[in-house]
C-alpha cells in the first residue's frame, strides 16, 4: 500500500469512528461512515493485534464521549507522561495530579474528536481535539497527540504532548471546586 493509501485508509478508519459514529457490540465495529469506505475495509492488511488495540482505544473515547470515563483503559501500575512535564507512575497518581487539575474545572465532558489514529504493534498514536465548557462558561479548547503502549487490553505506557498553556490559561481561570 503507498504511503498516501495508507493515510486515506487511517483517515477512512478514524473518520468512521468519530463523533458518536463507533458503536462496538460483540467486538465488531459497525459506523455510519458518510460515504467513506467501511472499517473493514480501512482496516485490511492491519495485524489482529493492531485491529484490537485500535478498537480498543476507538471504544475508550467512544466511551469518554458519552459520559463516561476514557481512563478506564488504563492499567492500575501505568507510567504517563507529560512532555515537557511530570511522568505519574500510577493511574491513582495520574488521576488525582494530572488529570483531576483539569477535568475538575469542566462543567461539560470533555469531548475528545480524533483526528488521526495509528497503529503499530502493541503501539497506537491518537491525535485529537478535547473541547467542553469550564465551570465559569468558557469555552475549553486543546489539541493532544498521546502514544499509547498496550499490554493485555490495558495502556501501560502513555506519552501525552497537549498546549500545556491552555491548561494553564484554564488553571489560572478558574477555582477548583
Amino acid at each position: 500500500m503507498t504511503d498516501n493509501a495508507s493515510r486515506q485508509s487511517r483517515r477512512a478508519f478514524v473518520a468512521a469512528g468519530v463523533a458518536g459514529g463507533l458503536s462496538m457490540a460483540a467486538g465488531t465495529a459497525s459506523a455510519s461512515t458518510g460515504g467513506r469506505p467501511d472499517v473493514g475495509a480501512a482496516q485490511a492488511g492491519r495485524s489482529w493485534r493492531e485491529r484490537r488495540n485500535s478498537a480498543l482505544v476507538l471504544k475508550a473515547f467512544a466511551r469518554q464521549n458519552t459520559g463516561g470515563d476514557i481512563f478506564d483503559i488504563l492499567h492500575d501500575d501505568v507510567e504517563w507522561s507529560i512532555v515537557n512535564g511530570r511522568t505519574y507512575t500510577s493511574k491513582a497518581d495520574f488521576l488525582a495530579a494530572g488529570s483531576a487539575p483539569i477535568m475538575d474545572r469542566l462543567a461539560t465532558t470533555l469531548v475528545m474528536t480524533i483526528q488521526d489514529l495509528w497503529a503499530d504493534g502493541d503501539t497506537v498514536i491518537i491525535r485529537f481535539y478535547g473541547d467542553a465548557t469550564a465551570i465559569d462558561g468558557v469555552e475549553y479548547h486543546n489539541e493532544y497527540c498521546w502514544v499509547w503502549e498496550l499490554k493485555d487490553s490495558r495502556v501501560i505506557r502513555s506519552h501525552a504532548f497537549l498546549d500545556m498553556g491552555a491548561v494553564q490559561e484554564l488553571i489560572d481561570r478558574v477555582q477548583r471546586p
